[in-house]
């Protein structure tokens, strides 16, 4: 597993900043402009990447960005009558694409 922070340029990806999910990574990742493309040329080609977003905004984007051999999952739906359900069945897809 590996962090690939979005809003941190990838020269200081070895910053205290970038390692780990703090609050002040989480108010830098606020104000900061997104580098999604940067940050999306260092996934693998055969990655399970989770969208820790809400609502599962990226997946389309992340399903065009990445090659056909990454399983992209997003943890919660808009809408979703019962996301506790959804980020269980998310995770558990998670699981069997691993034992692939």
């Amino acid at each position: 597993p590996r962090w690939i922070s979005s809003s941190i340029p990838e020269a200081a990806w070895g910053s205290a900043l970038a390692q780990q999910s703090s609050a002040a990574y989480h108010v830098n990742n606020l104000l900061s402009p997104v580098l999604f493309h940067e940050a999306l040329q260092h996934v693998p080609d055969n990655a399970i990447v989770l969208e820790v977003a809400p609502h599962c905004l990226l997946q389309a984007i992340l399903k065009r960005s990445l090659g056909p051999n990454c399983t992209n999952i997003g943890l919660v739906k808009r809408l979703h009558p019962d996301n506790l359900t959804f980020i269980l069945s998310s995770l558990g897809k998670a699981a069997e694409d691993e034992g692939e």
